[in-house]
């Protein structure tokens, strides 16, 4: 598992507590970790979060999951055929994250 950095591409704030940001990285491996802190992404609890594929996709990566816990997101790449995913050249990703 390795750590990944991400860029914060918006946030707007929501009703409440509530904001959404969107961010983006680039994968490394077959399972990535975003970190959020609360002092650069402004939340102190993610309450969704999900990832998609912008650029690198082909059959040797082919989707993603996404798990959440506390301020760390973890995103998990898979080949078509399910097994782990092998090949990360020009793998790019945006997340959507829902926090206060």
């Amino acid at each position: 598992m390795g750590a990944i950095s991400d860029t914060i591409v918006k946030t707007t704030e929501l009703s409440g507590d509530y904001k959404y940001q969107i961010l983006t990285a680039t994968l490394a491996s077959k399972s990535d970790t975003i970190v959020l802190t609360e002092a650069a992404n402004g939340i102190s609890e993610i309450v969704y979060a999900k990832a998609h594929l912008t650029g690198g996709a082909d059959a040797d990566l082919a989707y993603l999951q996404t798990s959440y816990s506390t301020l760390t997101i973890t995103i998990v790449s898979l080949q078509a055929d399910g097994e782990d995913a092998d090949n990360f050249t020009g793998a790019t990703i945006e997340v959507l994250v829902i926090g206060k």
